[in-house]
């Protein structure tokens, strides 16, 4: 079965070691973060904007201390892949690792489910989440494997790996201390009805839990500044979507869903239907520990915010702890005999190939985009200012609009295309991300006055309309930037074309991006 697991690894890998960057949303803003922190910063041209500064964030930083160790030795080019194969493949080796200690060995299971390494997180590029999910488990299997040693070594273990999780991200840490929680709680359903063991379970419960927290105490008490606390009034709040049965359902699936929802229903359905066949014939192991902790999660998943403390995305981390910790917790024994098992483990082989070429066809696409993008900002100079914008089209166009434009219904690849030109051109882009306790970067003077956070492209109406408060740094922006690169050219914009405007002069018009040098 180990054979089964590793080819299937390999397969999974094909769309990484393909491509040089990735069509994932976010990624090309960290891989322009990661090749500063590799010494890029340092570059005469960078090292006016840009400072690697560790003593600003100590979470959700796990892939950054990785670039600022080994980074210095290692190509971008070679980090980068090893990165995104960690991110990709580290949930299923969680799954695997906690599958086989708590019902015995690599199976089958396990190789099935590294179908859902392609899912909506990783395909939006939050790699340290990612990473930090599979590290829980992974984690999690060694407190079964360490469940003979003294009472002190598993405590310093949890409080030891509760650390790594910290720095990799906080929800990571989270779903750590929920699995410990599960493990306590044990394999039987039973002990529900018998309400005398109740105080003595829950006090094992909190036992296993609380030693995760004390990094998380040390943070708060110690670190230099949390997600969203330095953003200015009104902005780290939370933001709450509108609430309906699909749009609940749909977050629910968050961990099932890629690029093609009819496809990824087949996915769905072939999970399900296993786990049902198996449950039918009495052929399902189950650690109801983490069950009932899947069940917490889908509970409380519907009704968290989209985004807080200057974070995206918070409604869809739930959901992905929930399929994990269902992958975990269940095993189908459907078969016995060695050629069934060898049939079933090819099977999920097959499965787990046809997902990845899906994917690939999507990753093709969106790389010629990316290769657009490169030769659009080819003319820039060292040390320019590049604004990049972006055509934004009715959500009607969506269906017709070429491959590798979008994620899920409505998420545009190319939001952070235009942080190449930081690492092809060593160009100054006001959207890298810098946040203050998340990312160890520091935009200098005076380019901190043009840059946020963190953000998407406006669109290129806004060019000849006032500034919205979302974009502050487009004030006066013919005296503040050198290029405005435009991405997704070629498709039409929502709010009006690109205006004709006497300072911009086209340079380069390459259909998906366009590049215009603004004259003073």
């Amino acid at each position: 079965m180990a054979g089964f697991f590793f080819l299937a690894a390999l397969i999974s890998l094909y769309p990484v070691l393909s491509v040089a960057i990735p069509p994932l949303p976010d990624y090309p803003n960290h891989y322009a973060r990661l090749w500063l922190i590799s010494g890029g910063a340092a570059d005469p041209a960078l090292s006016g904007m840009y400072r690697v500064d560790w003593g600003v964030a100590w979470t959700n930083v796990l892939i950054d201390m990785i670039a600022g160790l080994v980074g210095p030795a290692v190509p971008i080019t070679v980090l980068s892949p090893i990165l995104l194969s960690i991110g990709l493949l580290m949930p299923a080796i969680g799954i695997a690792a906690l599958n086989g200690a708590l019902f015995g060995g690599l199976h089958w299971w396990a190789v099935f489910c590294m179908m859902l390494i392609w899912n909506f997180i990783f395909l939006a590029g939050f790699l340290n989440f990612e990473i930090g999910l599979g590290l829980a488990l992974l984690f999690a299997a060694g407190e079964i494997w360490l469940s003979s040693r003294p009472q002190p070594v598993r405590l310093l273990y949890r409080v030891a790996a509760a650390g790594v999780l910290m720095i990799a991200h906080p929800f990571a840490l989270m779903f750590f201390a929920l699995l410990q929680a599960a493990l306590a709680f044990g394999p039987r359903l039973g002990l529900l009805a018998r309400p005398g063991e109740w105080a003595a379970t829950i006090g094992r419960m909190l036992a296993f839990c609380l030693p995760c927290f004390v990094p998380l105490i040390v943070l708060m008490l110690f670190g230099p500044a949390l997600p969203g606390t330095e953003m200015p009034a009104g902005r780290g709040g939370a933001v709450w979507g509108e609430w309906s049965l699909s749009n609940a359902a749909s977050v629910l699936l968050t961990y099932f869903k890629t690029y093609d929802p009819q496809r990824d229903a087949i996915y769905l359905t072939l999970f399900v239907a296993l786990l049902g066949i198996a449950y039918l014939r009495q052929r399902l192991a189950v650690h109801w520990g983490l069950i009932l902790v899947a069940a917490l999660l889908a509970l409380v998943s519907p009704f968290m915010p989209v985004a807080y403390l200057a974070t995206g995305a918070m409604d869809l981390r739930l959901p992905s702890m929930m399929a994990l910790a269902l992958a975990a917790g269940l095993r189908p024994a459907l078969f016995e005999s060695r050629r069934a098992l060898m049939a079933i483990s090819a099977f999920a082989l097959v499965v787990v190939a046809s997902r990845m070429l899906l994917v690939d066809r999507v990753w093709l696409a969106g790389e010629k985009n990316m290769r657009a993008v490169e030769e659009a900002l080819s003319s820039v100079p060292p040390g320019a200012t590049v604004l990049p914008m972006q055509h934004t089209n009715e959500r009607a166009l969506d269906p017709v609009a070429p491959p590798g434009r979008f994620l899920g219904r409505h998420m545009p690849i190319h939001w952070h295309f235009g942080s190449l030109a930081v690492v092809r051109q060593k160009a100054f882009i006001p959207t890298l991300f810098t946040a203050a306790g998340k990312q160890p970067i520091t935009v200098l003077p005076p380019y901190a006055k043009i840059s946020v956070p963190e953000g998407i492209p406006p669109t290129v109406d806004l060019l000849a309309k006032p500034v919205a408060n979302d974009y502050p740094y487009m004030a006066d922006w013919p005296h503040r930037f050198d290029y405005i690169l435009v991405v997704n050219a070629d498709m039409p914009n929502i709010d009006g074309p690109m205006p004709s405007l006497a300072n911009l002069t086209l340079v380069a018009d390459k259909g998906f991006a366009q590049l215009y040098k603004v004259v003073k």
